[in-house]
């Protein structure tokens, strides 16, 4: 019966999100090495900062909230995740949406994804982006993206800015 299938469904993630949550507040589980960083130099540089992802929003607010404290949302200034993008990457709908709300041109922002999905997800939306290979993902293919690195460790925003002038300043062939 397709509720009863449903209901085990929900029940297992709802486990999984219990599970995750003590991870992150055990500290098992934080943000990437650089990320944090690069958020408060892009914060403090006035640029505006967006969440694209298929997660749930308790997730998001889980890591974030034990990473920045109570008042992270105040940092982005588009927040989508699965609630409000519902079909998952490789789909770009999460990145439309948060270019709609931003405002802004694709050209004009930079996306950071760890997996070919995301990485599709973000080409298919015009986003040059910027890989942060993980364990799962280390033998993913990333032709394609801006950059491909072992973590954001060390990474500034003015590098961030170079790689991004660099894809804007490549030659587009005419057919």
């Amino acid at each position: 019966d397709a509720q009863a299938v449903q209901g085990q469904i929900d029940q297992i993630h709802a486990r999984k999100t219990t599970i995750y949550e003590n991870l992150v507040n055990s500290g098992r589980v934080s943000l990437r090495p650089g990320v944090l960083a690069l958020i408060h130099e892009a914060r403090q540089a006035g640029l505006k900062l967006a969440i694209a992802t298929t997660t749930s929003p308790v997730n998001i607010s889980t890591l974030l909230r034990q990473a920045i404290g109570d008042a992270w949302r105040h940092y982005f200034a588009v927040v989508e995740d699965a609630r409000t993008a519902p079909q998952k990457k490789p789909h770009p709908q999460v990145y439309l949406q948060t270019l709609a709300q931003l405002k802004l041109p694709a050209s004009a922002c930079i996306a950071f994804e760890d997996s070919a999905n995301g990485l599709q997800a973000a080409r298919a939306a015009g986003l040059p982006t910027i890989i942060t290979r993980n364990s799962f993902t280390a033998k993913h293919d990333f032709t394609g993206a801006l950059q491909v690195l072992p973590s954001l460790a060390g990474v500034t925003l003015a590098q961030v800015q170079a790689w991004h002038a660099s894809a804007n300043a490549t030659p587009k062939l005419e057919k």
